[in-house]
């Protein structure tokens, strides 16, 4: 739930006139700037990339639970909830990245039945990435 400072943050940011998507407005109710929430998906792509790229060139094999591996897996949750508030456009601009990333990971990774462990409850269809552990 938004905190009350940042409900009145948006209220003023909206009172000067600024046009705000609903990818921007989650992201301020969030607790972002509006300086860090007009970049919209670029920042949670570009994480997502970058952990993927990590996991990939990593020589450790993560059977099981790994607290460095769910770490590694949290910039992908964090893309699947702001996916979910982002605008078709900007979403289009960033789909076939995101798409790549995903296969990347795949690539490197096996399909389990153990989820890792940062989402309570996660759903195997919704949240795959928390399904796949690295192959040896």
């Amino acid at each position: 739930m938004p905190h009350y400072r940042d409900k009145q943050r948006l209220k003023a940011i909206i009172a000067n006139g600024k046009e705000l998507n609903s990818l921007t407005r989650y992201l301020i109710l969030q607790g972002s700037s509006y300086e860090e929430a007009s970049k919209g998906l670029e920042p949670y792509v570009s994480w997502w990339e970058q952990s993927v790229q990590y996991i990939e060139a990593s020589s450790v094999s993560f059977r099981g639970y790994s607290e460095e591996y769910d770490h590694d897996l949290w910039p992908r949750s964090q893309l699947y909830e702001v996916l979910k508030y982002a605008p078709e456009e900007e979403l289009n601009r960033c789909r076939e990245r995101i798409e790549q990333a995903d296969a990347a990971f795949k690539d490197v990774t096996i399909e389990g039945d153990i989820p890792s462990c940062h989402l309570e409850n996660p759903e195997k269809k919704e949240h795959w990435w928390l399904f796949r552990s690295r192959k040896d």
